[in-house]
């Protein structure tokens, strides 16, 4: 063999070895990527599935005190697919979610969000305001949906039935939730007693 032919040899040599190291480094990075993305899902899933009543159930009545000194009931969205979003005053992740629904909601990007505000000493801010917003008395609502955190929500069918359910932190989480309940086949209620 010529020179230039042991030349040829020796960077082709090369070649697959750093083709190799980079494919190494690569697979290395991978796993390092993945191990991440389970790590965070891990921290997320708690927030989405902590409390509230279990999907293909009935959806409870409920009743709440509008801004403008009216009142709203279950009886009045039946027959419509909705969103009821139930949320705190002094909670910060509310404060971005419920406007952001709000507006999504009047863009048709969202079924009508109904905002549950939990009763408390504060005012309801007036980006929470909307088309159906109110603060439900007591704990009655609430405590009917199981609601233990905020903001939680549910997306209720035509039916009357729990089609979805969970915490949301961002906009992106209520979606997430609506786009689920699309695929959900309701299950008929069973008696716990």
């Amino acid at each position: 063999m010529s020179i230039v032919g042991w030349i040829v040899v020796a960077l082709l040599f090369v070649l697959i070895l750093w083709l190799g190291f980079a494919l190494i480094a690569l697979i290395r990075t991978q796993a390092g990527l993945r191990a991440r993305i389970e790590d965070l899902e891990a921290l997320i899933a708690p927030v989405r599935l902590a409390g509230g009543l279990p999907v293909g159930r009935s959806a409870p009545d409920w009743d709440i005190a509008t801004s403008d000194g009216g009142s709203l009931a279950a009886a009045s969205l039946a027959g419509t697919r909705h969103v009821l979003l139930f949320a705190d005053t002094s909670c910060a992740a509310c404060d971005d979610v419920v406007p952001a629904a709000i507006e999504a909601a009047a863009d048709g990007t969202l079924p009508p969000v109904v905002v549950i505000a939990r009763e408390g000493d504060a005012p309801l801010p007036t980006s929470w305001v909307g088309p159906w917003t109110g603060v439900e008395h007591g704990d009655e609502a609430s405590g009917a949906f199981e609601v233990e955190v905020s903001p939680h929500l549910f997306v209720i069918d035509e039916g009357g039935a729990i089609v979805a359910q969970g915490g949301a932190a961002t906009l992106a989480d209520v979606e997430a939730l609506v786009r689920e309940a699309r695929g959900i086949q309701v299950l008929p209620e069973v008696d716990d007693g």
